[in-house]
C-alpha cells in the first residue's frame, strides 16, 4: 500500500496520531474522524494522504519496520567459535528486547485481531521483527559453516530453532497476558545464555 509524500509533515502527524489512538483504543474503535482530530488535520487532508483507515494502519506498521534497530549495525561474520558465540548472544538479546517492547506487543494485539480481515497487515507485521531475525540468524550460521564451525545442518531449521524460543517467550509472557500495570511483577527475562548454550551444543562441530 503506497502512501503519498511519506516525508510530508501531515503524514507524520497522522501516523503519530494513529499509533496513539490504535494503541489506546484498538483499531476497530478508532474512527477516521477521531483520527483526523487527533492529528490536527481535516478529514479531507487525511484522505488525500491515505485512501482508508486500513492504509493508515499498514503505514504505521511499515514505519515500525523502518524504525526497527534489529540488524542495523554492521554484521559480524564470525570466523571463530568465540565470535560466533558472541554474535548469537548479542542477536538473542537484541531480538528479545525488541519483542518485549510494549509498543511492539500492543501493535501485535491489534494485528492479530485484524489479520483475518486484512491479511496483508499480518504480512507487514511479520516482516517487522521475526523475519528480520530469521534472516540475520541464517547469515550468522552460514558464515559459521563457511568457517567450519557449524555442522552440516539444515540452516532454515536451525534458524527456526534459534528464533522460535525467543518469540514464544514474548508470546507467553507478554502478548497472551493482560497488559502490565504499576505494581505488577516484572516479566521474567529469557535466559539468553542458557538458550544460546543449548543451541550451540546442537549445531557446533565437535572439536
Amino acid at each position: 500500500m503506497k502512501v503519498q509524500a511519506r516525508d510530508d509533515a501531515k503524514v507524520s502527524q497522522i501516523r503519530q496520531a494513529a499509533k496513539i489512538l490504535f494503541l489506546r483504543h484498538g483499531f476497530a474503535a478508532v474512527s477516521t474522524a477521531a483520527l483526523a482530530k487527533e492529528a490536527g488535520v481535516s478529514k479531507e487532508t487525511l484522505y488525500s494522504r491515505y485512501p482508508s483507515k486500513e492504509a493508515v494502519l499498514a503505514d504505521v506498521l511499515e514505519h515500525l519496520i523502518a524504525a526497527g534497530k534489529l540488524g542495523t549495525s554492521a554484521p559480524v561474520l564470525p570466523r571463530t567459535r568465540s565470535e560466533l558465540d558472541g554474535a548469537l548472544r548479542a542477536l538473542a538479546r537484541e531480538l528479545g528486547g525488541e519483542l518485549m517492547e510494549r509498543e511492539y506487543i500492543e501493535l501485535a494485539r491489534i494485528v492479530i485481531a485484524e489479520t483475518p480481515r486484512l491479511p496483508h497487515v499480518g504480512e507487514i507485521f511479520r516482516r517487522s521483527v521475526p523475519e528480520r531475525a530469521f534472516q540475520l540468524t541464517i547469515e550468522l550460521l552460514t558464515a559459521g559453516k563457511k568457517a567450519r564451525l557449524i555442522r552440516d545442518v539444515d540452516m532454515v531449521a536451525a534458524a527456526r530453532m534459534f528464533v522460535g524460543p525467543l518469540v514464544v517467550h514474548a508470546l507467553t509472557n507478554v502478548l497472551l497476558v493482560a497488559p502490565q500495570t504499576a505494581g505488577d511483577a516484572p516479566v521474567p527475562p529469557l535466559e539468553v545464555d542458557a538458550h544460546v548454550d543449548l543451541f550451540l551444543a546442537a549445531v557446533l562441530k565437535e572439536e
